[in-house]
């Protein structure tokens, strides 16, 4: 697959980077990938992803959200889940301004995955189309608990918000990916955040998992949830709002789908066979999509 065109977005002031990939033909869809916790818009995981829906005739846009990748901001710092939401939209209507004819697909991973599900709720009171959300393990509930989060949340109004002091599984390659190949090329990203979570993007995370764990019930896109039989970096809270998220969707059966795999958190970076089964579900459950009328 060829180079990402990168573009640069502003957003309050701070220049965030935007990548984008585009198929020899004419394009099926547009859509709009969000990285994880720590990742950015050319993540290993997030370029198998991209050059998935490209392979299958897609235009890919991943950002890098503010405090990743090339983007401005301090490393792995996120200021609050509002801000994620915010920066999320704003790239999902940069893409859309550039191929407002195409039908719009969110796909996320992890705390990607939240974001993408915030997006579309808000995208649907704006009375704009989401054709369909691809949610790889998502973050659709907080990971610790009320007191936890509480304190979090009272530490990120003070100085201590930007330390890097919280130790999290989120950032351990060992716990997210099982091919060898693949953990030793994120190794060597030099671009992605690694090390201990700052105490303000934690509080963050665990904001953005709560608002969509409360927004679950208003979900009406067609959805396709992606679950990790052995995951160990999102809590057991996760799996049970996406089951109630597949359980509780307003949409038609036909239009809704959750599948499990025996994967690690991290699903397409499983070694092959089961990467290309998954990447056949993803682009098999898009291609539906697409040819669907909204």
């Amino acid at each position: 697959m060829e180079e990402p065109v990168g573009t640069t977005l502003d957003l309050h002031g701070t220049d965030c980077r935007c990548w984008t990939w585009a198929p020899a033909e004419s394009p099926r869809g547009l859509v709009v990938i969000l990285h994880g916790l720590g990742a950015h818009g050319r993540f290993p995981t997030v370029a198998l992803a991209a050059e998935a829906v490209v392979g299958g005739g897609y235009i890919a846009v991943a950002p890098d959200l503010p405090g990743h990748g090339e983007s401005g901001g301090l490393r792995g710092f996120i200021y609050s889940a509002s801000a994620l939401e915010e920066a999320g939209l704003a790239f999902v209507h940069s893409a859309r301004r550039s191929h407002p004819e195409l039908p719009l697909f969110l796909l996320g991973s992890s705390m990607g995955g939240a974001i993408c599900l915030r997006c579309a709720l808000a995208l649907a009171e704006q009375g704009i189309e989401v054709c369909g959300l691809v949610l790889l393990a998502p973050m659709l509930a907080p990971a610790a608990s009320p007191a936890a989060r509480l304190l979090l949340g009272a530490l990120s109004y003070t100085p201590l918000c930007r330390l890097a002091l919280i130790p999290s599984a989120a950032t351990s390659n060992e716990v997210q990916y099982a091919d060898p190949a693949k953990i030793a090329e994120i190794a060597r990203d030099t671009l992605s955040y690694k090390g201990s979570l700052r105490v303000g993007s934690a509080s963050a995370v665990l904001d953005l998992g709560k608002s969509a764990e409360e927004s679950l019930e208003r979900v009406s896109c067609p959805f396709f949830c992606l679950l990790a039989d052995r995951e160990k970096v999102l809590g057991p809270a996760a799996r049970l709002a996406a089951e109630r998220l597949f359980a509780n969707a307003s949409t038609a059966p036909a239009l809704r789908h959750l599948k499990r795999y025996d994967a690690l958190h991290g699903l397409l970076c499983e070694p092959e066979p089961l990467r290309s089964t998954i990447v056949a579900d993803i682009l098999a459950w898009l291609g539906e999509r697409a040819r669907t009328p909204p």
